[in-house]
């Protein structure tokens, strides 16, 4: 049986990952490891109070979620995905513990370089902070500002992330096969440079 493809999407804050990550998904059939949608069911109720406390405290001020969480709902994930599906990282991992430890479950389970692609999606730092102020989040039925959409805590987010980004994206650089993808334009045109990317990776590989 051939190794299934799995895709770790990253990005800037804002930059689209969520929309294209329904677009590898459905093309490629890949399980997704979406953090924001796991960190979601912990603020909603899923896991203890103190979890929960200690979540919303952290992104509230802007701040990448507990590294701890993080690493437990990856290799939760990694290790029990049937081995005939590829995983899609939805926007994560985004700290490098988190990436070398991601990159080392993913070989314990055999899920080789050969059939891994990192890509990023990156837009301007101006383009940034213009689509996060006026994003809104559909959560149970409701239209809601996300409570980590201030302009202070818009700005720590950006520079804590991309601090932070760039160790990961050096780290995936030196183990996968990786490429940049310009953000801008309409999600058809990001998502037709994105295929055209995973195409040529696959082509050379």
């Amino acid at each position: 049986m051939k190794a299934p493809l799995n895709i770790i999407l990253l990005g800037d804050p804002a930059a689209g990952k969520a929309t294209q990550a329904k677009f590898l998904i459905s093309k490629y059939k890949l399980l997704d490891l979406d953090m924001g949608q796991e960190m979601r069911h912990i603020l909603n109720g899923k896991g203890s109070k103190a979890l929960k406390k200690s979540l919303k405290e952290t992104t509230n001020k802007g701040k990448l979620a507990p590294t701890t969480i993080v690493r437990a709902i990856h290799k939760e994930k990694i290790l029990k995905a049937p081995k005939n599906k590829g995983i899609l990282f939805d926007g994560t991992p985004k700290m490098i513990g988190e990436a070398k430890l991601v990159y080392k479950w993913m070989q314990q389970v055999k899920r080789t370089p050969e059939n891994v692609i990192a890509l990023y999606l990156h837009i301007p730092e101006k383009e940034v902070l213009k689509r996060a102020k006026n994003r809104v989040e559909y959560y149970k039925g409701k239209f809601s500002k996300r409570p980590d959409d201030s302009f202070d805590s818009l700005n720590n987010r950006v520079k804590y992330y991309r601090k932070n980004i760039a160790q990961v994206v050096s780290f995936f650089k030196s183990k996968y096969s990786y490429k940049e993808i310009n953000g801008l334009g309409t999600r058809a045109a990001v998502r037709k440079r994105i295929d055209r990317a995973i195409t040529e990776i696959l082509k050379n590989a």
